[in-house]
């Protein structure tokens, strides 16, 4: 594991460009970061000086007290610790449903009671944003079933449903919700060879008809799941695809990131 300052600096240019697209999603208000962990992928100082409050959820609540204590006491002021909170609802349930596989009834029980869990966040957000964490639960998942699992492919489906109503149900009438998620690595793409004058979204497109990304990740799939699901439509409808970007991270791969953002009706 890296060190702390290690991790800092190998998180820089990703850090950046979140940050960025951060302070220019909002003009104030609340802030609430879905999977913040350690906080290496944002300025917390540069958001605090936008920010009345800042809101921080994860199921490592040791990541974010660390975080937090790294602080000046002016922007520590304004952050609010939530954790441990599964995003997923599954996570503690991982272990029995390898051994027995749930029923899709099992599976939409336990993204409505995760839900229903989140809801009780202390919001709605004027600016909700999903901080890569989506493809850390599909990976959590998979990891703990097995890929030869049936009842893997419906759960990332209902996974990528409880993540989408949760980052877009804390989000104020009116306000911004963020999602944001690593789409593949170049252990998957040749990420590496893209150049500087290639078109981003033109790279993405060709991730996508290759199928090289992570299987949460999809696009199309999180479009589909919007698009067929009318509370979603009710609330949000559709998504804007935001400008992608490129940095070189954890074990030494470049990582392809985009981000999706939607209007919360007013």
């Amino acid at each position: 594991m890296e060190a702390p300052a290690d991790a800092w600096n190998l998180y820089a240019g990703h850090r950046a460009r979140f940050t960025d697209l951060l302070l220019r999603s909002a003009t104030g208000g609340s802030l609430c970061l879905l999977g913040a962990g350690h906080c290496n992928d944002v300025d917390l100082d540069k958001l605090a000086a936008q920010y009345s409050a800042i809101h921080l959820v994860d199921m490592d609540r040791a990541a974010l007290l660390a975080a937090v204590s790294r602080q000046e006491p002016a922007v520590r002021a304004l952050l609010h610790v939530h954790a441990p909170l599964d995003l997923s609802g599954f996570e503690h349930r991982l272990k029995r449903w390898k051994r027995v596989a749930p029923t899709e009834l099992e599976i939409a029980s336990a993204s409505s009671a995760a839900i229903a869990s989140l809801a009780g966040l202390p919001g709605p957000f004027d600016l909700v944003a999903s901080a890569c964490v989506l493809t850390q639960m599909s990976f959590s998942a998979r990891d703990a079933l097995g890929d030869a699992h049936r009842m893997l492919g419906p759960l990332r489906i209902a996974l990528v449903k409880t993540h989408l109503a949760t980052l877009i149900g804390l989000t104020a009438r009116g306000g911004t919700a963020l999602l944001v998620s690593d789409l593949t690595s170049s252990s998957s793409f040749p990420l590496d060879d893209v150049g500087p004058e290639q078109n981003l979204f033109d790279v993405m497109g060709d991730i996508v008809e290759k199928q090289a990304f992570y299987h949460a990740a999809n696009p199309n799939v999180i479009d589909e799941i919007v698009q067929a699901d009318p509370v979603l439509q009710s609330m949000a409808g559709d998504s804007e695809l935001l400008e992608p970007w490129l940095w070189r991270g954890a074990v030494d791969r470049t990582y392809f990131v985009y981000a999706l953002r939607f209007r919360r009706r007013a």
